[in-house]
C-alpha cells in the first residue's frame, strides 16, 4: 500500500467490459491503483510486481481463476486474492477457499453495491494479511 493507503490492485478478467467497469468504479473511489490483464497467463508474466492485492474472474480461456490461485501459490506469491465470478456452485466457493483465496464475490450485472462489495474485500483481505505479520 501506498503511503496515502491506495491499494495496488492486479485485475485478472478476459472480459474488456467487466475489467473496465472494474477498474473505473475502484479508482474513482480514490483507494486503488489498478492495472489489468486480460488473462492469468499474462498476469503470471507481471507477477511479482508491486501489487497488493489480485482480483480475478473464475472462467477464462487458458487458466481458470482458480488455477492461476494455485500457479501462485506454487511460486510463493501470498497476495491476497479475491476471486470475482459469475459461478455460483457452492464447488467454486469451497475450491476457490480451499486453494487460498481470501474471499469470493458474486459477480452479476456490474451494480454499484456489487463493486462495493469487491471494493471492501479487497480493502479486507490487505488489511488482514497487513495484520496477520
Amino acid at each position: 500500500m501506498t503511503e496515502g493507503g491506495v491499494i495496488s490492485l492486479l485485475i485478472v478478467d478476459d472480459d474488456p467490459c467487466v475489467r473496465e467497469r472494474e477498474q473505473a468504479f475502484l479508482e474513482e473511489t480514490g483507494r486503488f491503483s489498478c492495472t489489468t490483464a486480460v488473462s492469468a497467463e499474462d498476469a503470471l508474466i507481471i507477477l511479482p510486481g508491486r501489487f497488493d492485492a489480485v482480483v480475478s474472474d473464475f472462467e477464462m480461456p487458458g487458466l481458470t481463476g482458480i488455477a492461476f490461485l494455485r500457479a501462485l501459490r506454487l511460486r510463493g506469491i501470498s497476495l491476497p486474492f479475491v476471486l470475482y465470478t459469475g459461478k455460483s456452485r457452492d464447488s467454486v466457493l469451497e475450491e476457490a477457499l480451499l486453494a487460498g483465496a481470501s474471499f469470493y464475490v458474486r459477480k452479476g450485472g456490474g451494480t454499484r453495491a456489487e463493486l462495493v462489495e469487491l471494493a471492501h474485500a479487497v480493502r479486507a483481505a490487505v488489511t488482514l494479511r497487513a495484520s496477520s505479520f
